[in-house]
């Protein structure tokens, strides 16, 4: 039987979903899963409360996690927005792992996808902004697959339900607040969108299913040509002749560059210079992060700061695509296929997902760093391991390590596209492999 766990906060929504479980997920077998975030103090403790009173008279399985969540940004340097997504998925994934659910269900309504998509035009997200929340993706922990089913139901449709049926929720207070711009896109922009037009949320989730399929066709068309544009060598490099004689050039160079942080103006700027038939070479582009660098036939990515890394380190909260010391990563999760071989070409590492578990922290080597490389039976610094690779002063600059998760001090979980440690292996037992692959 299918085993789904509910993300419930106590709001209308989650409440919703909870209440109507039976509908929502026929034939299944339901938890509930509360976040404690502690960001609303005794608010926040009544919420857990009111979540534990009516699962527990409703005979719902439930599991309540309290996280430091000020702390958690602090360290890691993120929102507390950001902070509290990524504690939140990283212990629903642990959940699925541990409990054997398939799946996470969030209650993420038609009103939550319109102003994602709102948010991401501002932002410039280009057309992966455009697809808005998918009904069904990946989790950020990457053990299981994240379900959203109510994105074609409005918060007045479930507003409605509720009332009729009786049903309670807690009312979070920050709701009401417009300081935060998806509440002011809620209170003062959709009011407006409604007036023109009463059905806008229906109109905007239709055309985010159909920017869905158009954006599937951009980004098969970049993966056709990626090869034919960028090599790859102590940094990134973009031939300027192969870019430019593609027909939808423009949307290449966005695509290859948006990772590194070229905003929009940066980009269409390093674009009319091409185009303009004057002197290419010796320009310079900039990121905050980056330099595009131009030549007469090619478009180097090089760190702003002197060739050293323009992050101490990367913090990767689930499976997808990322950038880091100017190499382009791919990194997801799967179910191990029978035969399964443990040896990866050069360039890819497999590890053992329960053993692995996002967030995952990628930072530059450093004097100290060790690891009990697979095979070699033993634990090894990296700086020995660096000369029995035959890596120079360019290669080590370049290296990127995964941070054991044991946390003890210097241990090396990976060395990215070389080596892994011992623990973290693929063996007959492992059920899910997080794959790590420098493109």
């Amino acid at each position: 039987m299918t085993r789904i766990l509910l993300a419930v906060s106590g709001g209308m929504d989650s409440m919703y979903m909870l209440a109507r479980r039976g509908e929502l997920f026929p034939d299944a077998e339901v938890a509930a899963a509360h976040c404690n975030f502690g960001l609303r103090g005794a608010e926040s403790d009544a919420d857990e409360q009111f979540v534990r009173a009516w699962c527990l008279e409703n005979g719902i399985p439930l599991f309540c996690e309290r996280f430091d969540t000020g702390a958690y940004a602090k360290e890691n340097h993120v929102s507390i927005e950001m902070a509290a997504r990524e504690l939140r998925y990283a212990w629903f994934s642990r959940l699925m792992e541990e409990e054997g659910f398939d799946a996470v269900a969030v209650a993420h309504n038609a009103g939550d996808n319109a102003e994602t998509l709102i948010l991401n035009l501002l932002r410039g997200t280009g057309s992966r902004g455009l697809r808005g929340m998918g009904e069904r993706s990946i989790s950020a922990g990457g053990t299981g697959k994240v379900l959203r089913p109510l994105l074609g139901i409005t918060r007045e449709e479930i507003a409605a339900w509720m009332e009729g049926h009786g049903v309670p929720h807690r009312e979070d207070s920050t709701n009401a607040a417009t300081v935060y711009k998806r509440n002011k896109i809620r209170h003062e922009v959709f009011p407006v969108f409604a007036q023109i037009n009463p059905s806008f949320l229906h109109t905007l989730g239709s055309d985010m299913r159909r920017f869905a399929q158009v954006d599937d066709i951009a980004e098969d068309y970049f993966r056709e040509h990626l090869d034919e544009v960028l090599s790859r060598g102590e940094y990134d490099s973009v031939s300027i002749p192969a870019l430019m004689g593609l027909k939808h050039n423009g949307y290449m160079l966005w695509r290859l560059l948006e990772p590194y942080g070229f905003n929009s103006d940066s980009i269409d700027s390093l674009r009319s210079l091409l185009l303009s038939g004057e002197t290419v070479s010796g320009k310079t582009f900039c990121s905050p992060g980056w330099k595009a660098v131009t030549s007469a036939d090619a478009i180097t990515l090089v760190p702003r700061n002197s060739g050293t890394d323009p992050q101490d380190s990367l913090t990767v909260p689930g499976p997808g695509e990322y950038v880091y010391k100017g190499r382009r990563l791919s990194i997801r999760v799967f179910d191990k296929p029978s035969g399964f071989c443990v040896r990866r070409p050069e360039g890819q590492l497999a590890a053992d997902a329960a053993r692995l578990q996002f967030p995952l922290k990628l930072r530059s080597w450093k004097e100290g760093d060790w690891m009990r490389p697979l095979g070699l039976g033993g634990r090894k610094k990296l700086s020995d391991l660096f000369v029995d690779l035959k890596w120079g002063i360019p290669m080590k600059n370049r290296a990127i390590v995964l941070d054991h998760p044991d946390g003890k001090e210097n241990h090396v979980g990976a060395l990215l596209g070389s080596r892994i440690d011992e623990s973290l292996k693929v063996t007959p037992d492992t059920r899910r492999i997080v794959e790590i692959v420098i493109l």
